[in-house]
């Protein structure tokens, strides 16, 4: 365990408040101390007054406000960064910067360094940089602001403000800075670390990811000695967090990441926190606030439908769910808030789905938000927003976890802060408003408190103070290790050297780097460094500041946690199974897509039509492909039942044909939008679009040898095919001049000749065939597409269509000898499905179409299928 200095017990014992240079030392102090009267079966002590220097100036200030009525007001954080922004936005210079924001980062740290190493601001004054004439602006254009306001910024504290009131200590530490550590050794004591001896090893990966593998299999290992605990340093965490959390849960804590959710506690933390916007009870309170502005997509109100924050009961969750399968069928890509809910209610009703409990909620919660419109005060704003949320996605808040109850509450105190700014950010509207609150949200970070578990990683090179069982610093190379030199932006790199700011010079990091290095080696009992090569077959070296130590090589795997699992999981039994039961008398098929699908894929004709497997559909921006389909088909059904044979095609004039095409275009919008409608403007493109295909199309069909439709669009026909009825539709049966019959099905997307071979991809002009084989000569794709118009036919003739070769017949003499192989092959098909065969065996391009990858039981066919294509 962590050895705590009695001197830090001491002077928490004898009430006096105790100082860190920063957040992330400050809760390591007090979790130790708290630890300590835990460990020694105390039941009750008094609170460690242990603060973080920034934040006790806060609380300091704070204090005397209350005894000053007229002392100036400490900008909260969020209030800061807006007025940055703001005064940037403004400005005169420095206009031509890309990015605002990271300008206003930039100038925030560059105006802090000036109160920590205390430079005077005419220090600056002889620099000619563009930049740093942008920062004197810009800082000038902030304090007249300030001053405007009565308010003050958390840096200006940072030099110390008179007496501290009370008793203070501060631990010795190289993270102070000058202005800071003045004003201490002046008001306060020093206390001195725990010292110790420590054994020293260097370690050398062959890879990055090889490297935090091998942190965290020692720390999994040295877990199991009693009371261990780790500080361990990775000075590159926020480029590489989630690279070191999924390397840490697979040591440390794969459980969390079960089927089953376990909800244990991971021995591990890693320090600087994430965006509050991350946590699902924030993110939820975003999403349904930025939905109230302006349109929202399907997506974004699908994912307000479904959210789990909303739902009371997995029966309304189950509501929610069926609502948004038929809302897929029905929805346009895009509406305003209120007109989502308008169509959820009206499609719920149509598919007896009864009141659904979210729609009802989002709507109570619409009508708080609607009840302030136009430029309002911030404290406006927050006051309807928590009334919004309380109603809505915050309903159930007595769910949450502990974590959830975190984030929430520190959501509660961001949109306090942001509440009380009124004199710092004015009115505005209400998507203003809601902008400044969702990048507040995404800006601060935040760090779950469940105390400082057994290890703990660590971003920055510091010196953890406390005394730790074992600790480790990782990126110890000849090139990261002193770090590299690092000017503060927006400053005079001379005038930084020269008020000694550490990352400006290379001997100021090298004489912090040899610092740290001592004290790290008196912190722990085993203290390891660390390096690794770039894994792309270049070598790294140890850092020559590193003790004259032979590195070790290791050779930790990196791993996912879920491989973990893997590993931990019993063995289970493997069983094939290709067999579904026979098919029922009262189970239902889809036609020739079932035929299609088992065609393709046994398993795929199985999950398709008997478990109904069917992908989500997904709203687009104006008609969607199977919408344009239909188009194509209505219209066309229109013209051919006006027309009724090629020679009326043939005389047509060329107004009357115009006044025709428009009419069976807006016929065909018209009974489609009847279902789903996407807007005035896509029905208008719609329209000429359709225009322009049909004129094409009938100038190609005027080519055509004479012909009369002898049906068209008919009703639904019943095919019986191994025992098994199908429904079917034949688009299209021409009779020719001299008897001949040629059967056409529309497509309007790309054709081929998908219906030859023993296992065909589409089976459906076979089918066609077989139910009407009287006299026919013919079939036929019709390929009515803007690219390229045409057909794509199986033919006897070659004088049946245009720019068309009488056709192989797969061997035949003629498609009357082809029909009974064709049927042959189709009852093979339809007995397979109907006995339930199910095995997984695709044919070549049956993977390319199918969306079963997720439920298919054997991925190597699809991984087969694309070889094969390589």
């Amino acid at each position: 365990m962590e050895r705590v200095s009695p001197a830090l017990l001491a002077a928490v014992a004898a009430g006096r408040t105790v100082l860190a240079p920063n957040a992330e030392l400050a809760n390591a102090l007090f979790d130790a101390v708290q630890r300590v009267h835990r460990d020694a079966g105390d039941e009750v002590w008094a609170t460690p007054r242990v603060h973080d220097y920034s934040s006790w100036l806060r609380e300091q200030h704070l204090q005397r406000q209350l005894g000053d009525a007229v002392a100036p007001r400490l900008l909260s954080e969020v209030e800061e960064r807006e007025l940055w922004r703001l005064v940037i936005d403004t400005a005169h210079i420095g206009t031509d910067f890309l990015d605002p924001a990271g300008a206003a980062r930039a100038a925030r740290r560059a105006r802090r360094t000036l109160f920590e190493y205390a430079i005077p601001i005419e220090a600056l004054d002889a620099a000619h940089s563009q930049e740093c004439a942008a920062f004197l602006e810009w800082n000038h254009e902030f304090e007249r602001r300030c001053s405007a306001l009565g308010c003050v910024s958390a840096d200006s504290l940072l030099g110390g403000r008179g007496s501290p009131g009370g008793p203070i200590d501060w631990i010795e530490s190289p993270q102070w800075r000058p202005a800071a550590r003045r004003w201490l050794e002046q008001h306060g004591r020093v206390l001195p670390p725990q010292r110790q001896i420590s054994g020293l090893s260097v370690v050398k990966a062959p890879s990055p990811a090889a490297e935090l593998a091998a942190i965290a299999d020692w720390a999994r290992g040295k877990l199991a000695e009693d009371g261990f605990r780790a500080w361990i340093c990775v000075p590159d965490l926020n480029r590489r967090r989630a690279e070191v959390v999924d390397a840490f849960d697979a040591a440390l804590a794969p459980q969390r990441f079960a089927l089953r959710g376990d909800a244990r506690e991971a021995p591990y933390a890693v320090a600087g926190g994430t965006p509050l916007a991350d946590y699902a009870p924030v993110r939820a309170a975003l999403a349904l606030l930025a939905a109230s502005v302006g349109t929202v997509s399907f997506v974004q109100f699908s994912a307000l439908l479904r959210a789990p924050e909303l739902q009371g009961s997995d029966s309304e969750a189950g509501s929610a769910a069926r609502l948004d399968v038929a809302l897929r069928r029905r929805a346009s890509n895009d509406a305003d808030f209120s007109g989502w809910l308008d169509l959820a209610e009206r499609v719920a009703r149509g598919e007896q789905l009864g009141p659904v409990a979210a729609v009802e909620r989002l709507r109570a919660a619409l009508q708080v938000l609607s009840q302030l419109q136009g430029a309002r005060l911030f404290s406006e704003w927050v006051a309807v927003w928590m009334g919004a949320l309380q109603i809505g996605p915050w309903a159930f808040s007595r769910r949450w976890s502990s974590i959830e109850y975190q984030a929430a509450e520190r959501f509660r105190e961001l949109l306090a802060g942001l509440g009380m700014g009124d004199a710092v950010f004015g009115t505005h509207s209400r998507d203003s408003a809601q902008r400044i609150l969702a990048r507040a949200a995404r800006e601060t970070a935040f760090q779950v408190q469940t105390g400082v578990p057994a290890i703990w990683v660590s971003g920055q090179l510091l010196d953890p103070w406390l005394g730790y069982a074992g600790l480790w610093v990782s990126g110890c190379n000849d090139e990261q290790w002193p770090p590299p030199v690092a000017p503060v932006a927006m400053l005079p790199v001379g005038v930084q050297r020269q008020y000694g700011v550490i990352p400006a010079s290379a001997e100021s990091q090298l004489a912090l780097a040899i610092d740290l290095q001592s004290r790290w080696q008196k912190r722990a009992d085993q203290c390891v460094f660390s390096l690794a090569d770039s894994g792309e077959g270049s070598s790294s070296m140890p850092s020559p500041l590193l003790p004259k130590i032979v590195p070790v090589g290791v050779t930790a795997t990196p791993q996912p946690h879920w491989l973990k699992m893997l590993e931990g999981a019993p063995r289970l039994e493997s069983v094939w199974d290709e067999q579904a039961p026979p098919h029922a008398g009262n189970e239902r098929t889809r036609g020739v897509a079932t035929l299609r699908a088992q065609s393709r894929c046994a398993f795929r004709g199985f999950a398709e039509t008997r478990l109904d497997a069917q992908p989500l559909e997904q709203p687009v921006p104006g008609f969607n492909e199977r919408e344009r389909g239909e188009l194509v088909h209505h219209a066309l059904q229109h013209v051919w039942t006006t027309l009724g044979d090629s020679n009326a095609l043939q005389t047509v004039g060329a107004d009357a044909e115009q006044s025709l095409i428009d009419g069976a275009a807006a016929r065909a919008i018209e009974s489609v939008c009847q279902r789903r409608d996407p807007g005035r403007r896509w029905r208008l493109r719609e329209a000429v679009r359709l225009r322009n295909l049909l004129t094409t199309w009938l100038q190609l069909e005027r080519t055509r040898a004479p012909f009369i439709i002898e049906a068209l669009e008919g009703r639904d026909q019943i095919a019986r095919f191994g025992g098994l009825e199908f429904r079917v539709r034949i688009d299209r049966i021409d009779r020719l001049a001299d008897g001949a019959r040629v059967l056409i099905d529309y497509k309007t997307g790309a054709a081929d000749p998908d219906w030859r071979g023993e296992r065909p991809d589409n089976p459906q002009l076979p089918v066609y065939a077989l139910l009407s084989p009287r006299d026919l000569v013919a079939v036929a794709y019709a390929k009515v597409n803007a690219a390229e118009s045409g057909f794509v036919a199986e033919s006897e003739r070659r004088d049946v269509f245009p720019r068309t070769r009488r056709s192989g017949l797969e061997g035949m003499a003629t498609l009357a000898e082809l029909i009974p192989v064709w049927s042959r092959r189709i009852e093979r098909i339809a007995g397979e499905f109907a006995a339930g065969r199910a095995e997984v065996a695709p044919t070549i391009e049956a993977c390319k179409s199918c969306k079963l990858q997720g439920l298919c039981r054997v991925p190597a066919a699809l991984e087969e299928a694309d070889e094969f294509h390589e």
